[in-house]
């Protein structure tokens, strides 16, 4: 009786060069097809994130109105952010919740929150009316500082906002002038009650701002009751 030659039966447990070849060409194949995919999701996934932060965080905003009985402001800044895919235009990058006591500056009662890499708020008056009115950040009358100063560059100086101000009954009204699309001066601003038509903000991505794609294929729309401060979301 013969034993089995080594070399054979390495052989026979062995791919061929054409076999490794059509197994990657598969796998090469696969990868070409799932990659779209993968990459929408991730996409969808960073908005769908940057949007539920947002809204809890406009929901806090509500509560600390009520529990302290005072109002509280949720600042929306707008300003260059050399570091992101828009690096000369001015875009809402972050957000704050600030304090506004009465015949005193204004002071920060959260840490600003930065919204996802590749997500902003959209600009446009069709995608985000509450946020037209933007006057150009001031320094504080006492303290001489700035409530916000960008973590990307630049001074406070550099920073416009828009503003939601929650009151101690759980509503709302918004800093607002009677030229909405325009930089408001200090003299022309008022806090009011937006209809509910008009009483939205969009985040999307920010290769879809001035894109002129009215929705874009991916938002995170959130509708504001300014009555009850209640919130909505709309998603495509």
């Amino acid at each position: 009786m013969h034993a089995k030659s080594p070399s054979r039966f390495a052989k026979s447990g062995a791919f061929t060069l054409v076999e490794l070849l059509t197994v990657v060409g598969i796998i090469t194949l696969l990868i070409a097809l799932a990659t779209p995919t993968l990459v929408d999701v991730i996409r969808s996934t960073r908005l769908s994130s940057a949007g539920d932060s947002l809204l809890n965080r406009l929901s806090l905003a509500q509560q600390e109105a009520i529990a302290r009985s005072k109002e509280v402001e949720f600042r929306f800044y707008k300003y260059v952010n050399p570091n992101s895919d828009r690096p000369s235009q001015a875009l809402f990058y972050a957000y704050q919740v600030v304090e506004t006591p009465s015949g005193q500056d204004a002071r920060a009662i959260s840490e600003p929150f930065y919204l996802e890499s590749g997500v902003v708020l959209a600009p446009e008056m069709s995608l985000s009316p509450l946020l037209q009115t933007t006057p150009a950040q001031t320094q504080g009358v006492l303290t001489q500082q700035y409530v916000f100063v960008p973590g990307s560059g630049g001074t406070g100086s550099d920073v416009q906002y828009a503003a939601l101000r929650y009151y101690p009954d759980g509503s709302c009204r918004l800093l607002n002038s009677n030229t909405p699309g325009n930089t408001a001066t200090a003299t022309a601003l008022a806090y009011t009650v937006p209809p509910l038509a008009n009483s939205f903000l969009t985040l999307v991505e920010t290769q879809f701002v001035g894109s002129g794609t009215i929705p874009p294929p991916n938002y995170y729309c959130i509708q504001i009751d300014a009555y009850t401060g209640k919130a909505r979301v709309y998603r495509p």
